[in-house]
């Protein structure tokens, strides 16, 4: 808080870029006030402003609103189990334009009080769901089943044929509903596990979601997230498919839910949107797919260095005072390469002078790493291969127009 305040006083372009770090971390309260106030202050606005890149219009937009949702007042029952020494409280909310939650995990004791503040600041309805471990697909894809019907186009998606496998679950909170704030408090289960909680808004499921971790220790509850971790299953090459014509998946529903699922098992989200799913610091792959089909879409995944955009093809610059600078460029004028050294950090921006830059080389291998696919069976790249090909999953009409679904502005 003290740094974001202060970066506003000494109001530099390097003071501008040190304050987006505080973007990397949790905003809550004063700090949420504070990056506010700075960001939006005349000394800042001139870095920032015009260049959407950084993204601050939107995020001083989504913050404003998140100052002004507020706790539901307590009922005397709901206050007195606020009042447990022992009370755990998670606040979680919603990513703005991202389709996440702001908290990827947490951690109880078995049957500790545990108070969630779930609010939603999204354009965007969510709710937010706990099941039972290992029940978050078969959850999903019961919600998917309700999107059929027209009649739950303004309903929560919480499938009654599961009951038996939701612990919890808040109502869809958000623009369109009449709240956009909702509490759940519960005590944990005596049962130690790893328990997911999910937005089952149709096709959210599978990017949305993270995990309460139910634990006796602090050691007990790392164990449980590293065995959940998915493992290698093997290194994968075009000779594992070499009768991909014959063994290539039909574009039906199954084998899109499961490709959806493997787009975020395999992390292909953290650098791509396909059907709103995922962050665009990658190519967009409706756009690809145009060109890319078949056994060739397929090789772009095994061998993501095959075949480079030349948009995000890795730049390495050498410079005059002998330090090596590689990235993608994402903006260059007169004098200056503007380099995102990182996809995953696309805020932190390495400003190069032209002037000291001796040599620039570029790179043959892709900025996707090989070898994400690695932690998928067979079948699961079949379905991957098929998701991508076919656009992702479709919302039904019903719902296509009346509800976003989650498409990054930047």
């Amino acid at each position: 808080m003290e740094a974001i305040i202060a970066a506003s006083y000494i109001a530099t372009q390097p003071a501008f870029e040190a304050a987006l770090d505080v973007l990397k971390h949790p905003r809550e309260g004063h700090l949420a006030y504070a990056i506010v106030c700075s960001l939006g202050s005349h000394t800042l606005r001139p870095y920032w402003e015009g260049q959407p890149r950084y993204g601050i219009a939107a995020l001083l937009k989504q913050a404003n609103r998140e100052l002004t949702i507020k706790e539901p007042k307590p009922t005397a029952k709901e206050a007195a189990f606020d009042k447990q020494s022992d009370l755990k409280t998670v606040p979680i909310a919603c990513v703005a334009e991202k389709m996440l939650f702001t908290v990827n995990q947490f951690a109880v004791t078995l049957g500790q009080p545990v108070k969630i503040v779930f609010t939603n600041p999204d354009a965007t309805d969510h709710n937010l769901v706990i099941v039972r471990p290992d029940a978050l697909a078969e959850v999903g894809m019961a919600a998917n089943e309700m999107a059929k019907d027209p009649r739950n186009a303004s309903g929560d998606f919480i499938p009654p044929s599961k009951r038996s496998l939701i612990l919890h679950a808040s109502p869809m909170i958000g623009p369109t509903r009449s709240m956009q704030a909702h509490v759940l408090r519960f005590h944990a289960p005596q049962e130690p596990g790893v328990y997911p909680f999910v937005c089952t808004f149709p096709g959210h499921w599978v990017v949305m979601n993270g995990s309460m971790v139910v634990a006796r220790t602090p050691e007990e509850a790392e164990s449980m997230l590293a065995a959940a971790c998915p493992p290698i299953v093997k290194q994968w090459t075009m000779r594992d498919f070499a009768n991909f014509a014959a063994i290539a998946h039909k574009p039906d529903e199954a084998s899109l839910a499961r490709g959806m699922q493997a787009f975020v098992k395999a992390r292909c989200n953290q650098c791509h949107v396909i059907a709103g799913h995922g962050t665009n610091l990658g190519p967009d792959l409706a756009a690809s797919v145009k060109t890319l089909k078949g056994e060739e879409l397929l090789r772009q995944i095994l061998e993501p260095s095959s075949k480079i955009h030349e948009k995000f093809q890795n730049q390495q610059f050498v410079m005059d005072d002998g330090r090596l600078v590689t990235g993608v460029i994402v903006n260059e004028d007169d004098r200056e390469f503007h380099v995102m050294t990182s996809l995953l950090a696309p805020h932190n921006i390495t400003r190069l002078k032209k002037s000291d830059v001796d040599e620039r080389v570029p790179q043959k291998i892709s900025p996707m790493p090989e070898g994400l696919v690695n932690v998928l069976s067979r079948d699961e790249i079949l379905d991957l291969h098929v998701f991508v090909e076919s656009g992702g999953y479709k919302l039904p009409p019903h719902l296509s127009g009346t509800h976003a679904h989650g498409v990054p502005s930047q």
